[in-house]
């Protein structure tokens, strides 16, 4: 990727001048088609050295008895303490006129009514509450964490008491990590994804750009 398209990346910080315009049907197909692999996104920057946290894969939260359970987003492991932690993300921008797009107060929470959702606020009350695996084998967690879109910082210590959480990590900080420490993996599939759109947009405007054969993720 080009160093103009990378410092393109840095000025589309922060997420609310990125996904949040006078064009609500702009914002709309840039948060879905963000969505699509905003979690890919987490998953690169906890694969960083440079990362407090390593991802040690999805997590299954089960009640005692239970044969299935409800798989979660992430298990954080501390790179500093070793602790781990249960992780969900919910990285919704221009949903419900961008009333979830920045967190910044409880609030904000009680629209996640799933089940899986609701493990997961639990366990931040109560670690006991669920046997949970991580490719699985049990693990004793040491708490929960959030990832949000992005987060207003001065609620997070509130907003961590009220629920139990340990700590509320954003997306929008996590991308301008991965710009700032110039992971080349990051820029090698941002362009991928922004050459197959291109690809893409090209084709059904009738130019007629052959599509590429390539298997590669």
């Amino acid at each position: 990727m080009s160093q103009q398209i990378a410092n393109s990346l840095v000025r589309s910080i922060p997420f609310e001048r990125l996904f949040r315009s006078s064009s609500p049907s702009r914002d709309k197909f840039l948060s879905r088609l963000f969505g699509i692999f905003s979690e890919e996104v987490v998953r690169l920057w906890a694969r960083q050295s440079s990362a407090p946290y390593e991802d040690l894969g999805r997590p299954t939260l089960r009640r005692p008895g239970e044969q299935r359970g409800k798989t979660l987003d992430f298990a954080f492991r501390s790179r500093q303490t070793g602790h781990v932690f249960i992780a969900e993300m919910k990285c919704e921008l221009e949903f419900e006129n961008y009333r979830y797009l920045k967190l910044a107060e409880h609030g904000q929470l009680r629209h996640h009514t799933g089940d899986a959702f609701q493990r997961f606020l639990a366990l931040g009350q109560d670690r006991s509450a669920f046997d949970v695996f991580v490719g699985g084998t049990l693990i004793r967690p040491d708490g929960t964490m959030l990832v949000w879109g992005s987060v207003d910082d001065s609620q997070v210590p509130a907003i961590a008491k009220q629920t139990g959480i340990a700590a509320i990590l954003s997306v929008e900080n996590m991308v301008s990590d991965l710009v700032n420490w110039d992971v080349a993996e990051y820029r090698e599939y941002i362009e991928s994804r922004a050459s197959w759109c291109t690809e893409m947009f090209r084709a059904l405007s009738g130019q007629g750009t052959p599509i590429k054969d390539d298997a590669g993720e």
